[in-house]
């Protein structure tokens, strides 16, 4: 059973219940901060699409941002409207990226994943606490990632048991199309080789028939010069040219 939440939400006050298996604290400063950085590892809605499963894995549980590890209320800044909406459609992507373990979708009537925004009271600049709601009132640790990954709560933990990954129609054809798109740039890429090492070989080949003719032509035009030489050294030529 979920915790009952306060109903003021005072800023260095402290949250009447303790992170478990069904309340996880976030200690969350800059709410745009979750969409920056995603390179550098620093966003952490990775894991918290984690925590969301693993209360959904067991039943309910609590995503509270702008609290510290210890319960101390510290509220999240700069909520404008654009990050707020972003975020919910974040939260509302994750049925995207689940379904039970036999392979089917999500069944909507049975889950819930509600987006509760509290103001935080005492706090010299405007700030809010966080609270994403998940509720699963089908059978529990039967929801897992498209990937295979079952994730479900013990304790305060988010602990992870890798199953079948389960793909729709559409992603099998994305992957065959890849494939077929890899599959033709490589066999491009051979034919192009190939029609490479044919040029240079016939290039090679008309190099080398140009250099035999070259060469027999050399030799026929020294045949010639030899003989015509000798024909004028005979007596033949001689007693011709005398009669002429």
């Amino acid at each position: 059973m979920l915790p009952s939440l306060p109903e003021k939400w005072v800023y260095g006050k402290k949250v009447p219940f303790q992170e478990g298996p069904s309340v996880e604290f976030k200690e969350v400063s800059v709410f745009s901060g979750l969409f920056k950085n995603k390179s550098l590892g620093s966003s952490g809605l990775p894991k918290y699409r984690e925590t969301i499963l693993g209360f959904l894995n067991g039943g309910q549980g609590y995503l509270m941002m702008g609290i510290k590890d210890d319960g101390t209320i510290v509220g999240v800044e700069n909520m404008t409207d654009d990050m707020v909406d972003k975020f919910k459609l974040w939260v509302d992507g994750s049925f995207n990226n689940l379904v039970y373990k036999n392979g089917k979708p999500i069944d909507p009537s049975k889950i819930s994943i509600k987006f509760h925004t509290f103001p935080v009271l005492n706090h010299s600049t405007e700030s809010n606490v966080i609270v994403i709601e998940a509720v699963n009132k089908g059978p529990q640790m039967d929801i897992m990632t498209r990937s295979g990954t079952i994730v479900y709560r013990l304790n305060a933990s988010n602990f992870k048991v890798c199953s079948e990954p389960v793909y729709r129609k559409r992603d099998v054809k994305g992957m065959i199309h890849s494939i077929q798109v890899q599959m033709q740039l490589v066999i491009d890429e051979k034919r192009k080789t190939i029609e490479r090492l044919q040029e240079a070989h016939k290039e090679s080949m008309a190099g080398q028939a140009k250099d035999t003719r070259l060469y027999i032509e050399k030799i026929s035009q020294s045949l010639y010069e030899k003989y015509k030489m000798e024909a004028k050294e005979s007596w033949c030529y001689k007693i011709m040219k005398w009669l002429l």
